[in-house]
C-alpha cells in the first residue's frame, strides 16, 4: 500500500514538473471582450463537403498511454478519410492540466493542414474557469483552427464561450456550420433530475437571426443533445442525457428550414442517428480512450453532396 502511494505521488509530481517545464503559466485570467463579429470564413474548392466529427476526447495528461492512443486513432482516421473539415463537439479535456493540454491539442491537430473547429463541452471547466481556457486558446499560433469566442449575448454570460458560425465557400455555393456552447451544469437553481445546462434564449435568438440571413444550408454542432433526441424510437446504448430545458432551438431550425442536421456528443456510448421533421439528429462516435465506455472509439463522417443532400457513417479503430 505504501509503495502504491509513493508511486502515485511520484506520478503526480513528475506530471506537474513536466507541465511546468514544457508550458508557461497564464498570467492573465480574464479573457478578452466578446466580439460582435462571430462569422468565420473558410474556402474549400470542392463541390462536395466531407466533415469528420470527433467528440469527447477527455484528454487527461497528454502523454499517458490512453491519450497517446487517442491521438493515434485521430491520426489514423484523418489519414484514412481525408476530410475537408474536422469538428470536435466538446469535452476536449478533463484535467487539472486543461489549459496546457488544449494548447498541445491545437498544435497537434494544426499539423494536418486541414481546417478544424470545436465548441466546448461540460468538462473543460472542471478545474479552470472558461476565461482561463479561452485565454490559453488565444495564445497559440495556429494556421488551421477556426474558433471564435462569440458575441456577448447577455450581461450574465448565460450564452457561454463558443457560439459562432463558419461560412464555407464551396465551388458553386455557400454552406454554413453553426457551433453552439451548451455549457456545463445548470445554473438556474431549479431542482431537477437533469443537472445539465441548456441553450439560453439569447443563443436561440442569435441562431435564428443569423440563419435567416444565410444564402445556403447549414449543420449545427453542440455537445449536449437537444431534448428532441428523446424522440428516438430505437433503444439507446445508455440514458439520453439531454439539455436540462427545451428553449426552442429545434422549432427555429424547422421554421428557418435551412438545417440538414444536428450533431452532438456527451453520451459516450450512444451513436445513433434518426430524422425528425426532415432534420437528422445524430450522435458522434466517442473518440477518447480516457472517456468512459467500452464501445468502439472513432468518429462520424458527414457527407454533403453538391445538391446539399446529407449522408453519414461511423468510422473507428479497425483493430478493436
Amino acid at each position: 500500500m505504501k509503495k502504491l502511494l509513493i508511486v502515485s505521488l511520484s506520478l503526480i509530481f513528475l506530471t506537474t514538473l513536466f507541465y511546468l517545464t514544457v508550458f508557461s503559466f497564464d498570467k492573465q485570467e480574464l479573457a478578452d471582450d466578446f466580439s460582435n463579429s462571430s462569422i468565420q470564413d473558410v474556402t474549400i474548392n470542392k463541390d462536395n463537403l466531407k466533415i469528420l466529427q470527433l467528440t469527447d476526447l477527455h484528454l487527461t495528461y497528454g502523454f499517458d498511454y490512453l491519450d497517446r492512443k487517442t491521438y493515434k486513432l485521430i491520426d489514423t482516421i484523418i489519414k484514412q478519410e481525408k476530410p475537408d473539415l474536422i469538428v470536435f463537439t466538446g469535452d476536449l479535456v478533463m484535467s487539472i492540466y486543461a489549459k496546457f493540454l488544449i494548447k498541445d491539442f491545437i498544435k497537434k491537430i494544426d499539423k494536418y493542414n486541414i481546417p478544424y473547429t470545436f465548441t466546448f463541452g461540460n468538462h473543460e471547466m472542471e478545474y479552470h474557469t472558461m476565461e482561463q481556457i479561452v485565454n490559453s486558446i488565444k495564445r497559440v499560433k495556429t494556421k488551421n483552427l477556426i474558433f471564435h469566442q462569440g458575441e456577448k449575448l447577455s450581461d450574465d454570460n448565460t450564452h457561454g464561450y463558443s457560439n459562432f458560425k463558419i461560412k464555407i465557400n464551396l465551388t458553386n455555393r455557400s454552406f454554413y456550420i453553426y457551433m453552439l456552447d451548451t455549457k456545463a451544469n445548470r445554473t438556474d437553481n431549479v431542482i431537477s433530475d437533469n443537472k445539465y445546462d441548456y441553450l439560453s434564449l439569447e443563443q436561440v435568438d442569435w441562431f435564428y437571426r443569423q440563419a435567416k440571413l444565410d444564402d445556403g444550408k447549414n449543420l449545427v454542432f453542440m455537445h449536449i443533445p437537444l431534448v428532441e433526441f428523446l424522440d428516438y424510437e430505437g433503444i439507446p446504448n445508455e440514458t439520453i442525457w439531454t439539455q436540462g430545458k427545451n428553449t426552442g432551438l429545434f422549432s427555429k431550425l424547422v421554421e428557418v428550414g435551412k438545417t440538414l442536421g444536428v450533431f452532438v456528443g456527451h453520451d459516450h456510448t450512444n451513436e445513433f442517428e434518426f430524422y425528425k421533421d426532415n432534420i437528422m439528429l445524430a450522435y458522434g462516435r466517442n473518440s477518447g480512450y480516457n472517456a468512459y465506455g467500452t464501445n468502439k472509439k472513432g468518429g462520424r463522417i458527414i457527407m454533403i453532396n453538391n445538391l446539399d443532400n446529407i449522408s453519414t457513417y461511423l468510422v473507428g479503430d479497425s483493430n478493436e
